[in-house]
């Protein structure tokens, strides 16, 4: 064989190791790039990773302070409305229902004293108005009788002695007549008095009515129920234990309502409509993907609602990308089973279509 023959072998051998690796590179530089692209996503505008399953989570409290009898609750106990969760001990609020009962009762009788009270005093005043009008006319006939025999004596018609009778009969007469305009006058404050009295045991009446409204309420609030169908949280009570108003008790998750809140960047907002269709993956259900829609936007980024928002007013100002709250409702396409899996707070990444 020649040096020549071997020459070009050897050239074609080195060629094609050349080519094999050129195509090599390249598949590994696309590899590369298209690795960088899938991993950071940078060729999808509207995807995030920075989203979260959510749902309404409502603190239990008691509306009463007093010890814990029963706890009719496990952690992370499916509940139904009205189920009962813990009782308190309502000795106190059984005596307090009793005095209100009994305050009542005591304002009505009240009332009836004073209603008792204004019947007499109209009963006198109309008496009085009676014997009023029986002496008025008795007194006008007594006064003409009087003022005749006052003409007679001065005309010597009649002796001084029988006008000084009739005088001293008519003057008892107009005494009397006094005597009774008091006793009116008196019957007349009795019966304003009386009917004062009556106001202001009525004013009790719906007092004592009012107390034990409340006495009742306070009374319904020693057995606490679940607002509504969910899933209880952790326990942190025990039986015995004093609580007050408004201590926490338990937490429960609803189950009638899941969603997704996706936190997107200021800069991926343009390309996010209301209505738009999302894909839905959680992390901790590998493979499983959920179909959603964009319900709602937030006005405001999410350090907006932080409790202590930052002032860049103070002078310490750096520049970082903000970050839009999104509710991803999830579309009826997704069964209630699987549905069920989903825990509030489980890791998910969105990818609106």
């Amino acid at each position: 064989m020649s040096n020549s023959t071997l020459s070009e072998k050897e050239i074609k051998r080195r060629r094609k190791i050349w080519i094999i690796n050129i195509l090599s590179a390249v598949v590994i530089v696309f590899t590369i790039i298209w690795g960088i692209l899938v991993f950071f996503h940078i060729n999808e505008s509207v995807y995030t990773d920075d989203a979260q399953v959510d749902a309404h989570i409502t603190p239990i409290n008691s509306r009463i302070s007093g010890y814990i009898k029963a706890i009719r609750f496990d952690e992370h106990q499916k509940v139904h409305k009205g189920d009962t969760l813990v009782i308190i001990d309502d000795a106190e609020y059984r005596i307090l229902l009793q005095n209100a009962q009994a305050t009542l009762a005591d304002a009505k009788a009240s009332k009836t004293i004073s209603q008792s009270g204004i019947a007499i005093a109209s009963n006198s005043t109309a008496i009085a108005n009676a014997n009023i009008d029986e002496m008025r006319a008795r007194l006008d006939n007594m006064e003409l009788n009087y003022r005749r025999y006052e003409s007679l004596v001065k005309d010597e018609a009649v002796a001084q002695y029988q006008f000084d009778q009739v005088k001293a009969d008519y003057e008892a007469m107009l005494a009397k007549y006094k005597a009774l305009l008091a006793q009116e006058r008196v019957s007349k404050l009795n019966t304003h008095e009386s009917e004062q009295k009556l106001s202001v045991n009525d004013a009790s009446l719906l007092k004592a009515e009012s107390a034990i409204d409340l006495a009742k309420l306070n009374l319904s609030y020693t057995v606490i129920t679940a607002p509504y169908d969910g899933v209880l949280g952790r326990r942190t009570i025990e039986e015995g234990q004093l609580v007050q108003n408004g201590t926490p008790l338990v937490n429960i998750v609803r189950d009638e309502q899941k969603w997704i809140t996706a936190n997107y960047t200021e800069s991926q907002l343009k390309n996010i409509a209301l209505g738009a269709k999302v894909n839905i993956e959680i992390d901790a259900l590998a493979g499983k993907t959920f179909e959603g829609e964009v319900a709602a936007i937030s006005e405001a980024t999410g350090s907006k609602y932080s409790a202590v928002p930052v002032d860049n007013s103070t002078g310490n100002f750096v520049k970082v990308q903000q970050r839009i709250p999104v509710r991803i409702n999830f579309t009826a396409s997704n069964t209630p089973k699987d549905l069920a899996m989903l825990r509030v707070g489980m890791n998910a990444i969105i990818r609106i279509k």
